[in-house]
This record gives C-alpha cells, sequence and structure tokens, in this order.
C-alpha cells in the first residue's frame, strides 16, 4: 500500500464530502461495494445529487468529457461513478487528466480500476487528486479473520473462539461469499447476541459453500466423474436432493441467461457488471467461462432434462442419488 493509501475496511463516513474524488484499487468487488455505498449514502445526505454510472471499456466516443463538463439536469450535484477505469481509451484518459488539473466542487468522482500503470500521467494526476482506497481481495484467513471481527461490530454481535473457528473453517477465502453466509447464519441466530458454534453448524453444515463451488466448477468443466463425485458429497453432508437440484436450476439459467445475450452480441464486460446480479461478483467472469462449455442447442436439451427430472422428483421411487447422477449423465450427453 503506497503512502496516502488506505485500506477500504479503514474508510470512514466522515471521510466523504462533495468536491472530493475516489480511487478505489484492487479486485475485490465486496469491498469497492461497501466505500461506493458509503459515499452514495453520505453524499446523498448532503446534496441533492445525481449519480452517473460509466465503464471504462465501454464509454462512447466523446461521452466522458460531456459528462465531466456539463451540470446536472436532475440535481444539483453529480457523483460519477467510472468502473474498469483501468480499461479507459486514450481520448479518454486524456479528457480525464485535463480534469484533474481544474476539479469541480459540486461533483464527486469513484474510479475503480484493479490495477493501473502508475507511470501514466492520468494515474498520476488522478492519485494526487484522490483519496486511494486499496480494494484487495483476503490472501489469507488472517485477512478474513480481521473482515469478521470488523462485520461483526458494525452489526453489534459476537462470536466465541469456537464459532470464529468453525465458520472460518467452512466458507471460502472470498469477503462476498463470506458475507452472505454471515447474513445467513445471523438471520438464523435471531435477536441473540452471541453467536455460538452449534449456530455455524445448523447454517454452514460442513463446507457447504466449497463444495457448491466445485460443482458449478464440474459443471463448467462438463468433467462428468468430478460433478458426480460431488453431488454424492452434497448429499452425504446432508443436503437434501431438491436442493442440488436447484443447484443444478440456478447454473444452466446462468449459462443460458449468458449464452443468449452473446447471441444478441452484448459483450463479456457488459454481461458481468449489468446482467448477473444474482450471482457474487467473484463469480461472474467465472461462469463467462463456463459458457464457453455449452451451445444454445444444446441448452434446449438440457433445459428438458431439467424439467423431466423436476417431474421425477415429484413422481419416481428412485433414491434422489439416482435422480441426480442421471440427470448429470444425461446433460453431459446433450450434443
Amino acid at each position: 500500500m503506497n503512502k496516502g493509501s488506505l485500506d477500504a475496511l479503514s474508510f470512514k463516513p466522515q471521510m466523504v464530502s462533495l468536491g472530493q474524488n475516489y480511487l478505489l484499487l484492487g479486485t475485490d468487488a465486496w469491498q469497492s461495494d461497501y466505500v461506493l455505498r458509503i459515499i452514495q449514502s453520505e453524499l446523498k445526505q448532503q446534496q441533492d445529487i445525481e449519480t452517473i454510472n460509466l465503464y471504462g471499456d465501454d464509454i462512447q466516443r466523446n461521452e466522458l468529457g460531456e459528462v465531466l463538463d456539463t451540470y446536472s439536469i436532475f440535481a444539483s450535484s453529480k457523483l460519477i461513478v467510472i468502473r474498469n477505469a483501468e480499461m479507459l481509451k486514450a481520448a479518454d484518459q486524456q479528457a480525464l487528466t485535463a480534469y484533474f488539473k481544474d476539479t469541480s466542487e459540486i461533483q464527486s468522482l469513484v474510479l475503480h480500476a484493479s490495477k493501473i500503470d502508475k507511470r501514466l500521467s492520468v494515474w498520476k494526476a488522478v492519485r494526487q487528486s484522490s483519496l486511494e482506497i486499496v480494494c484487495d481481495p483476503p490472501r489469507s484467513h488472517y485477512d478474513l479473520q480481521k473482515w469478521l471481527d470488523f462485520v461483526l461490530k458494525q452489526k453489534g454481535k459476537q462470536m466465541d473462539a469456537s464459532a470464529r473457528s468453525a465458520f472460518l473453517a467452512r466458507v471460502e477465502l472470498d469477503y462476498a461469499i463470506a458475507y452472505n453466509e454471515l447474513e445467513k447464519l445471523l438471520l438464523m441466530s435471531k435477536d441473540r447476541y452471541s453467536v455460538s458454534a452449534k449456530d455455524v453448524e445448523r447454517s454452514l453444515g460442513t463446507s457447504r459453500v466449497g463444495t457448491m463451488i466445485d460443482f458449478y466448477r464440474a459443471l463448467g468443466r462438463r468433467d462428468l466423474p468430478e460433478c458426480l463425485k460431488t453431488i454424492n458429497r452434497m448429499l452425504d453432508s446432508d443436503w437434501e436432493g431438491l436442493q442440488v437440484f436447484f443447484q443444478f436450476n440456478k447454473f444452466y439459467n446462468s449459462i443460458h441467461n449468458i449464452l443468449a445475450l452473446k447471441a444478441n452480441k452484448i459483450s463479456d464486460t457488459e454481461i458481468a457488471n449489468k446482467h448477473l446480479g444474482d450471482l457474487f461478483p467473484t463469480q461472474r467472469q467465472e461462469f463467462i467461462q463456463f459458457s464457453k462449455s455449452y451451445t444454445l442447442k444444446q441448452m434446449r436439451c438440457i433445459m428438458r432434462i431439467l424439467l423431466e427430472t423436476d417431474s421425477q422428483f415429484k413422481l419416481s421411487m428412485s433414491t434422489p442419488h439416482t435422480l441426480l447422477e442421471l440427470c448429470a449423465i444425461r446433460i453431459m450427453d446433450c450434443k
């Protein structure tokens, strides 16, 4: 972390003011979303503000310059959010450099970039006039433990050592996935201040999240042996058959959605940023890669198999193991 930069979890509401600009650096979507929510919330409380969302790889010719230099007709001030800012084209970089020579006091910019070339004049100008906030993913369970302490304090909850250890052992090394699991856990513990290891075990089971992701990856690679293994692992870890079947449906509905958007000439970047809201941010690019293993023609076959399997769950005397394994085998045979 360079001098003058700030860790995302250290960002405070009092650091927000109109005219202040922010550079969010790193690949972790949960942290960048957390910082952006604070900025949006505080500015809305302070000002009548319009939020404009742009994508660095999707900005039209002269669009950025116009957005930076024109007044809002809907509000007295603006918050301009530029995601994928590292992908700005040369003309847009020039417009951004020119803006940072004389910034406006009635608008704030939030630029989110996974990585930048700090030698370029545009990023020198941005860094000189912005609060830089680091949004790196967790590198170890030590990072995840610090994050857990932070979120529990925010929510006014606590975990004893055994509950904390059980939670960290069961979640992926990913803030977004861990947050989702923590939300479910806190809902299960209801109004109690302290969360127990028993609560964690009841909510997360053995290692449900990790197994589910392994299942998605097996489907994405069309790896039938691994798919059958993960089905049996889930069922042996007290998943209900219909819960596993739900994951089949979720996976293939997402793949079908991606393939349909691609057929309509929508770019991978736009698909990830705008059309996969039901997936964790960290899963979106992976699902786009998974979609390359399938075609829309195959999806018609797969959807028919899923519909037939759904009927068999309601009518058949076969075991969940048999129905799910047969479903996977038939899907992998779709041509």
